[in-house]
């Protein structure tokens, strides 16, 4: 008798957490981060058989800080314009990259 079983949980998980509160000088610091996490597996089990396959990934990415004074409470963002740059330097060698791998394979090609 033989049994299989496969799994397939497919998910991508988007959102935002808080992180552990940190209580410094009177005021209360909590850091929030956006997680995208994504899981893919496969499983075969059976007589004279077993298999696997799996893949993850997860990013986390800060955002920002929330600091709690008797004040009041307020939100300090930690993207600036620097790493929007980087970010936008990255989104560009990317596609240079890519625009020479095509035409590399072009011009083997011909």
């Amino acid at each position: 008798m033989s049994k299989k079983a496969v799994v397939r949980p497919s998910s991508l998980r988007i959102g935002s957490v808080r992180g552990e509160p940190y209580h410094i000088g009177g005021r209360t610091l909590t850091p929030v981060a956006r997680v995208v996490a994504f899981g893919k597996a496969k499983a075969t089990i059976g007589t004279h058989r077993s298999g696997g396959w799996g893949f993850g990934f997860v990013q986390i990415t800060p955002l920002s800080i929330v600091e709690e004074t008797a004040k009041g409470e307020r939100c300090i963002s930690l993207r600036s314009r620097s790493s929007k740059a980087v970010s936008g330097m990255l989104g560009a060698a990317a596609a240079v990259t890519l625009v020479c791998a095509a035409v590399r394979a072009l011009v083997r090609r011909s």
